[in-house]
């Protein structure tokens, strides 16, 4: 199939969503589905999950306990890519023994994804 086909049948596509209103909420779901999908593929679920406890908080809790403090989303995006503090003065992660691994112990992440997962995270209050 060539490109302009493509692009067309896209085109086409697209607009009849948005004709039929649709074309938002299928927008915001592929949003949320591929933020989904870089958290798993950081391996953000080895720890935590949506809702429930694992060895870290849910994603859920997080963002009811951030949302609404000043400069939350800074805090999380540097913990997203940098883990928590180790040694004597340890930050614990969420205030429990578990500390979120440094940077150079776990999956990358660049500083647009880890606002792409912060941002998810704190979509998901409810």
């Amino acid at each position: 199939m060539n490109i302009r086909l493509i692009a067309t049948a896209t085109a086409i596509g697209l607009g009849l969503g948005l004709g039929l209103g649709l074309g938002t909420a299928a927008l915001a779901d592929d949003g949320a589905n591929s933020s989904k999908q870089l958290a798993t593929d950081k391996m953000c679920f080895h720890c935590h999950e949506v809702k429930g406890e694992k060895r870290g908080p849910a994603f859920e809790d997080v963002a009811r306990r951030y949302t609404g403090q000043a400069a939350a989303r800074e805090r999380l995006i540097k913990t997203v890519q940098g883990g928590t503090a180790s040694g004597s003065g340890a930050m614990h992660h969420w205030g429990t023994s578990e500390k979120m691994p440094r940077d150079a112990d776990r999956v990358a992440v660049s500083p647009a994804e880890a606002e792409q997962l912060v941002d998810y995270i704190l979509s998901l209050k409810n």
